[in-house]
């Protein structure tokens, strides 16, 4: 393919993205696999950023770290995310030469180890179970060797329908003989001639972008991306600080999500039926790469609406009481949790309290899997009579799971509570209101109507008040208990 096609059909992409609504749904489900390095911590903070690609799940295999150590790395920084739900495995070892970047990879802060968390799966065993039960087509980005791929297909060969292609990055193709190559050649030739898809992706060493601290400043600009902050943390602090400095840190495994997003960088040769591989001239191109790496991280303004292109937030819009909280709320808790709020309680009637700590449960399991809206089935046990049933309310509006579209049931039990359970792809987990927190809203309710007396309207100003306290001082990762 012509570089002057991979160019048109750059543009093409970005106009048809830009021209309507976000959908809210992924357009590509990916399995990362990593050897844990500095570039594949990059890597993996801007595709967990970004509502264009849904991970299914994360494999590390050797290189930089032993495939244990990427997979403590690696879900150390979902922890730090509150993407606990994605799930992570390590594959085999593979008895390679240690190399000269190990010491600095395990010193690289990703997150805080975890202590050992339940039963570990294998990689296979991850693969396997996640591709057997997604009907989408899967696409690999593969950062490290191609170990944990060619155990897949030697496990389950059928399952290499279900792979759309895999991105692997390789610094060079002809010849080959990059580090991810050399790690485990027999892996990498087994899937080369699997007649999988497969797109190599380039830079050579004398040509790559440095990681300049003009970079790192650019992306600490983007100071509601959790994400980019991750990055800019972690390179400004050692034992990276100084490869930035001495500018030994590259990119390189970022230029897969490149080729994905931004092909026009890229010149693409067909290297056989299967295998195109995508080259960049970095050194004509370095600030483009780096515009292209930021718009990633920055993603697109608009993945949760459908009529709002701008969700309004300018005070002039709001019941002066609301005022004073906009600004601190939105910074502190993200713009997807205020937009939900509000129209919840626009929906509910009045600003709730259980209406908001619905909103707050929702995002929450959002966050968890790492979702947009309309992707989880919510059971809530919160009954259906009011104050606690209004948790539904916020529930159904924070994760699109509307009783229109069948995604929420009111479980029966007799006991109602402020509680739900969020289902994903086979997954599950259960969100509690925290008891000290319950009990704070009970006795807050019941002080209301002792004072003012049951649906007067000065109990209901009261417990707008509340309600609007709350949505601004209660923060979502503090007052739910998590059983997964």
């Amino acid at each position: 393919m012509s570089k002057i096609k991979i160019l048109l059909l750059g543009i093409a992409l970005f106009f048809a993205w830009g021209a309507a609504a976000h959908s809210g749904k992924p357009r590509v489900y990916l399995i990362i696999d990593t050897d844990c390095a500095a570039d594949d911590f990059r890597t993996l903070c801007m595709l967990l950023g970004n509502r264009d690609v849904e991970i299914l799940g994360i494999t590390t295999s050797e290189g930089a770290l032993t495939p244990r150590q990427g997979e403590r790395k690696v879900k150390a920084l979902l922890n730090s995310l509150y993407h606990q739900g994605i799930p992570v495995a390590a594959g085999r070892e593979v008895g390679a030469s240690i190399p000269a970047w190990r010491e600095m990879s395990e010193q690289i802060y990703w997150g805080d180890t975890l202590q050992k968390d339940g039963p570990e799966k294998s990689a296979t065993d991850l693969l396997v179970e996640t591709m057997g039960r997604e009907p989408q087509k899967i696409t690999f980005v593969c950062l490290g060797p191609l170990t944990n791929v060619a155990d897949l297909l030697e496990a389950k060969p059928g399952l290499a329908e279900k792979i759309d292609k895999i991105i692997w990055y390789n610094s060079g193709a002809q010849p080959m003989g990059d580090t991810n190559y050399r790690i485990d050649t027999l892996s990498a030739q087994k899937v080369m001639a699997s007649g999988i898809k497969m797109q190599l992706v380039s830079a050579k060493e004398e040509d790559s972008v440095p990681v300049s601290m003009f970079y790192l400043m650019e992306l600490g600009q983007l100071q509601t991306s959790p994400y980019a902050q991750k990055v800019v943390t972690a390179h400004v602090t050692p034992p990276l600080v100084s490869a930035v400095k001495d500018e030994h840190l590259k990119v390189w495994d970022e230029l897969t999500v490149l080729s994905h997003f931004a092909p026009q960088l890229f010149t693409v040769d067909s290297l056989s039926p299967t295998i195109d591989w995508y080259y960049v001239d970095t050194k004509q191109q370095i600030r483009p790469i780096e515009e292209q790496l930021l718009a990633v991280f920055k993603g697109k303004e608009n993945v949760e609406g459908k009529i709002f292109y701008h969700f309004p937030v300018a005070e002039e819009y709001y019941i002066r009481d609301l005022m004073p909280i906009i600004a601190r709320t939105v910074n502190r808790y993200g713009a997807s949790e205020w937009r939900a709020a509000v129209l919840t309680n626009e929906l509910h009637g009045h600003l709730g309290i259980y209406a908001t700590l619905g909103v707050k449960m929702g995002i929450r399991a959002r966050e968890y899997f790492n979702v947009g809206v309309d992707d989880i089935v919510v059971t809530s046990y919160a009954g259906s009579k009011p104050p606690v049933s209004c948790l539904n309310d916020g529930l159904q509006v924070s994760t699109g799971g509307t009783v229109g579209h069948g995604l929420i049931h009111i479980a029966s039990d007799e006991e109602v509570r402020p509680e739900a359970t969020f289902a994903f792809k086979g997954r599950s987990v259960t969100l509690r209101l925290k008891p000290e927190y319950a009990r704070q809203v009970q006795e807050d309710l019941k002080k209301g109507i002792a004072l003012y007396g049951a649906g007067t309207e000065e109990n209901w100003q009261y417990v707008r008040k509340l309600a609007i306290q709350y949505w601004q001082d209660w923060d979502r990762h503090e007052i739910f208990e998590i059983i997964s």
